[in-house]
């Protein structure tokens, strides 16, 4: 049987602590978006974030992001969104995620749709906190309700 050294804890202390914080900012990215908190949603990103959702729609920085954002409620009465099947690496000061979401929403015209979506998703430590310093949704499909 080996033992486990006080430098061995620590590392895995530490990797456990940072993946819990990092499923934290994708859980509070579905609740800033879902309740329009935009102080929460931009929390989890990095000042110079890049949100991919689409080839020609790359939001930068939190100013690009917040203005996004806004285009989206503007959009949308209602969005709820569900993160599953989060896994995680982590490599230090940097991590790199793959999640699952599901989303039902309802457009400003009343109509209901339903989307599912993978996030890939680029992290970093700064100063013991963690933030998405890149999110690229893709896609999987996009349907009416009903």
């Amino acid at each position: 049987m080996s033992q486990t050294t006080s430098q061995d804890s620590t590392d895995v202390l530490a990797e456990l602590v940072a993946r819990e914080q990092i499923r934290e900012l994708a859980a509070n990215y579905c609740h800033g978006i879902d309740k329009r908190d935009l102080d929460r949603l931009l929390g989890v990103f990095d000042e110079k974030a890049e949100w991919v959702l689409g080839e020609d729609v790359r939001p930068t920085g939190h100013d690009a992001i917040a203005e996004m954002t806004r285009g989206i409620w503007e959009a949308h009465e209602l969005t709820h969104h569900w993160t599953a099947n989060h896994v995680i690496e982590v490599d230090g000061d940097r991590a790199t995620g793959l999640c699952d979401v599901d989303s039902t929403v309802r457009l400003a015209s009343g109509e209901w749709k339903r989307a599912a979506a993978s996030y890939r998703d680029e992290y970093r430590n700064v100063d013991g906190q963690w933030k998405i310093t890149r999110r690229e949704a893709e896609m999987s499909f996009l349907e009416p309700l009903g």
